[in-house]
Order: C-alpha cells, then sequence, then structure tokens
C-alpha cells in the first residue's frame, strides 16, 4: 500500500496494488550487500516477488517506478502487525453484507455488524476465499474496508488528539512492524498521525490500484486509467474514480462525487 498525505493536509490516499500485478522492476540495492552490485533489473514479474528478491527497498522502488511518486519512508506490515494494532486501538468495527465462510483462514463471521481484533483481525484480513471471487482482489476489498474503519475510530474516539494513546499505538506499531530508519522513532509516527487529525473522513480515501487480468487470467496489468491515477499522486491533486466504472475506469481530479467508486472505499 502507497500512503499519500496532501502537502496541505486537506486529503489522504492510501492505494492498494494487487500482489499479482506484472511489474518493472528497476537496479535494487542488494540487502545483503549494500555497498557491493545492484541486483539486476527485471521486467514481466509479479510484485508479490519483489520482496524476496530485493527487500523492502526494491519494493519502494518498484514503486516509485510505477506510479512516479517518491517514497522517503515505509516499512514491512506483516498481518500480525496489523492484529497487534487493532488490539491496540480496542477493536475495529466492521460491517458485512454477506456471511463470510472461509476455512482456510478459520473466518466465520454472519453478514451484519462486529467488533474484531487480534487474531479475528488476522483472519479478516488474510481471508480471500470467503469474498468476492476468491483472488487477491477480494482480499484487497477486506483490508480497505478494515483500513477505513481503523481511520474511523481512531478519529471518533479521539485518539489522534491524545498524545498519551497516540504514543501507545507508536510504540505497538514500532513492536510488530519493521519500519525504514525514517519512522522508528515513536516521536516520528505521532507527529504523521497528528497530521491526519483535522482531515475529514470524507477526504480518505482507499483505493485499488486499476487493473485488468491478462489473457489466461494469472496475473492482473495496469488498466488505461492507472496513467491518470499516477498522474493525480503526482500533481498532489485527490484521486477519484467515476462511480459507475469498472477497471477501465475514469479518473477525475479535485472534485468527489456523492457516491464511492469501484476500487475506492471511502473512510466516511
Amino acid at each position: 500500500m502507497l500512503l499519500h498525505i496532501s502537502q496541505d493536509h486537506s486529503h489522504v490516499e492510501v492505494v492498494s496494488f494487487p500482489r499479482d500485478l506484472i511489474v518493472s522492476v528497476p537496479e535494487c540495492p542488494d540487502p545483503a550487500d549494500p555497498e557491493g552490485e545492484p541486483l539486476s533489473a527485471m521486467s514481466g514479474v509479479k510484485l508479490n516477488s519483489v520482496l524476496s528478491h530485493g527487500g523492502f527497498n526494491c519494493v519502494a522502488l518498484t514503486i516509485e517506478a510505477l506510479t512516479g511518486v517518491k517514497i522517503p519512508a515505509g516499512g514491512i506490515v506483516e498481518f500480525d502487525g496489523v492484529a497487534a494494532l487493532s488490539t491496540a486501538v480496542g477493536g475495529v468495527e466492521v460491517c458485512l453484507a454477506e456471511r463470510i465462510d472461509d476455512d482456510y483462514s478459520g473466518l466465520h463471521l454472519d453478514a451484519g455488524t462486529h467488533s474484531i481484533s487480534g487474531y479475528d483481525a488476522l483472519a479478516f484480513l488474510r481471508s480471500r476465499h470467503g469474498v468476492g471471487d476468491g483472488s487477491d482482489l477480494g482480499r484487497i476489498s477486506n483490508q480497505q474496508i478494515f483500513l477505513a474503519s481503523l481511520m474511523r475510530t481512531m478519529k471518533s474516539g479521539g485518539t489522534l488528539q491524545d498524545p498519551v494513546k497516540l504514543y501507545s499505538i507508536a510504540k505497538a506499531v514500532t513492536s510488530n512492524m519493521q519500519l525504514t530508519s525514517e519512522v522508528q522513532d515513536p516521536a516520528r509516527l505521532v507527529s504523521i498521525a497528528r497530521a491526519l487529525q483535522d482531515i475529514d473522513l470524507s477526504k480518505v480515501a482507499f483505493i485499488q490500484y486499476p487493473t485488468g487480468y491478462n489473457d489466461d487470467k494469472t496475473a492482473v496489468l495496469p488498466a488505461e486509467s492507472a496513467a491518470l491515477v499516477n498522474a493525480a499522486l503526482q500533481a498532489d491533486l485527490p484521486v477519484q474514480l467515476d462511480p459507475t466504472a469498472n477497471e477501465n475506469t475514469e479518473v477525475r481530479h479535485g472534485r468527489r462525487p456523492r457516491s464511492s467508486a469501484a476500487g475506492r472505499t471511502g473512510a466516511r
């Protein structure tokens, strides 16, 4: 996921990239020998192979090349880390339109509203066989719903205005996630969270990077509208998908429709 906070703190985009997205990978520093010869560039590989190829820095450079957006800091968040974060905020409420039964993740939830935390949250984030078409794209939708609700929980509970609560959550983050040096200090994480406190939830958008299946449906490729998402991020403008569109949707800059779009989850 790519988190973009606008320079004037008026809007936020969180863009999810499918693990089966076909990407080109630039030369990357070798994690085993950062000062030595870089790892060779690659093309036509799935995004989920890049982490094992060259570590987090290689993933960041790949997303930079794909979107044209500079990534100054980041980290690796395992499912356990998000489960710990959900516990730190006292649980996250999710609303399901349909029952989920996924024996692979152990998730069995009726339709309706549930407050989940810990390993129930972990199962929700991992579930793919019980939602949508069983692909990773369905799992992305679950993850976006969870994170939108997490953001809503932190806003409504006054957490973003409470330095003590924020520091406690920042400690949970640093204890459960592998972060680059720029964000390893809990105080730095608190300052990022404080930047979000005055942003209206309607201006926080969770977006699935526009893609379409390849010919044999074993992977996905950037859709035509992905270039417009890239342009909006580069220009520091809100990214908005047309509410009637599919994976080849048009993107409008600086304007938000009345309803949520395909591939976008609002944090309202």
